[in-house]
């Protein structure tokens, strides 16, 4: 039966999909904002209304996918933008924006301190409107907001987003557009801070980025880059480890990467525009307690403002521009859909 036909069925839309806002109420994440969603494929997920629009919850049939870090949720309030004062408050989640000034490791430019990552993830979200969209045979989710990252006397960047989900699909996409709003040409970072933990992330997960080049982020993810596409077992004094990738990209520039658990024959498959993120990053992080792998599609590179200006990979808007990207994530069931992303 289709939808219209399942409506004949029940008393309230709740009892096909739901998408709801509330609000948390201890510790640090008391009185953050989110909204659930929950499209009955077995998939559901949360929009941090309070921080950014992002998405900290993410599970299918009660297995988690993202990693939570020993943060939590935290409220915007408690945030810390000196140095790395932003792990203080790094949910980590399925998805955590970064930008849209800096993105990535904290630096000095032109005179000014920037902070780990940036603050867009930090900002609370403006004209959030979420509805179920009813029209037709195939209802879905939309889910849309703003977010600004302006400063007097500085730069005035716009996050518009898009977060929707179709009945009964094991997928979402996130759109966004990112504006100029100021009257002076700009420069713009974007990271999508994706991460990966368990169970989807265990020792027998298969990693797939289908890199063109590979290139460590410094000397220590050097010495494992033999290995950067394998996971291992928890390590209490394991060091971080970064990876710069050249994807490859299909014939309408875009590029798949995935995590693929075989013992659970569950995954996560990641639709990157390549037009727009031209850059991706990979994050493994095999710790104890902090086991997890980013999957980070960026418009740049991660190691400064200075860096990325130099190396040019830094993107600039003038003034009443815009940029647009675009995510699309797939819950992967079974080995057969993995290879139809890998062949």
């Amino acid at each position: 039966m289709n939808y219209q036909e399942e409506k004949k069925y029940i008393g309230h839309k709740d009892q096909l999909m739901k998408v709801k806002r509330y609000k948390m109420l201890e510790g640090k994440a008391s009185d953050v904002e989110l909204i659930h969603v929950q499209n009955r494929s077995g998939m559901q997920f949360d929009v941090n209304v309070s921080r950014g629009l992002d998405i900290p919850y993410l599970d299918f049939c009660g297995e988690n996918i993202g990693y939570i870090s020993p943060c939590g949720v935290v409220a915007p309030e408690y945030f810390d933008d000196k140095e790395l004062g932003f792990l203080k408050s790094f949910t980590a989640g399925f998805l955590t924006t970064c930008g849209l000034k800096v993105a990535g490791a904290p630096c000095e430019y032109d005179g000014k301190s920037y902070g780990l990552h940036g603050n867009i993830s930090h900002t609370p979200g403006e004209e959030v409107s979420c509805r179920l969209v009813e029209d037709g045979e195939l209802p879905y989710v939309d889910i849309k907001g703003t977010v600004r990252d302006a400063e007097i006397f500085g730069e005035r960047l716009k996050l518009d987003r898009e977060v929707k989900c179709f009945y009964k699909e094991r997928k979402f996409t996130v759109s966004d557009k990112v504006t100029n709003e100021g009257f002076k040409k700009v420069r713009h970072m974007i990271l999508y801070h994706i991460n990966i933990g368990y169970p989807i992330l265990t020792p027998d997960s298969e990693i797939y980025i289908p890199a063109l080049e590979t290139k460590p982020r410094n000397s220590h993810s050097l010495e494992g880059i033999d290995s950067w596409m394998k996971t291992q077992v928890p390590d209490a004094d394991y060091e971080e480890m970064c990876y710069y990738h050249t994807l490859k990209p299909d014939g309408n520039n875009h590029s798949t990467v995935a995590i693929y658990n075989p013992r659970l024959e569950l995954g996560i498959g990641i639709d990157i525009d390549l037009s727009t993120l031209d850059h991706f990053v990979q994050w493994k992080m095999m710790g104890a307690g902090d086991y997890v792998m980013g999957l980070e599609p960026a418009n740049a590179t991660i190691d400064g403002i200075g860096d990325a200006v130099k190396n040019g990979s830094m993107k600039y808007l003038e003034a009443g521009e815009n940029v647009e990207y675009h995510l699309a994530f797939r819950i992967i069931k079974g080995r057969e859909e993995l290879e139809e992303i890998v062949k």
